[in-house]
């Protein structure tokens, strides 16, 4: 559905910080530190630091690169973020709408 695409901005934030944090616990799962991601990608310390928290945004390539210094499928990363993050918006959603119509 073409709904998740019509957000606001706040929205579109949190989704996003949800992505970001999910990642970073497979890197913590992974037992890889920030500096040793930072190795593998080529970049310093700072720029995983600021991706961690938003500071910066990765693009689709950046992801992708990220899921596979940790091994981690893409596919299966891009499917749990689907299942667990992505439907439980779009549920959010439907709920605040169903309450707006009931007030």
């Amino acid at each position: 559905s073409s709904d998740l695409l019509i957000m606001d901005k706040s929205i579109h934030t949190r989704l996003y910080q949800r992505v970001i944090a999910r990642l970073r616990a497979k890197r913590e799962e992974k037992g890889v530190t920030q500096m040793q991601l930072a190795e593998k990608l080529g970049v310093n310390q700072t720029f995983v630091s600021k991706v961690e928290i938003c500071e910066r945004r990765l693009d689709i390539v950046e992801l992708l690169t990220i899921c596979e210094i940790l091994e981690i499928p893409f596919v299966d990363f891009i499917k749990e973020i689907d299942e667990d993050i992505i439907s439980k918006f779009k549920d959010s959603k439907k709920n605040s709408h169903n309450n707006e119509k009931a007030i």
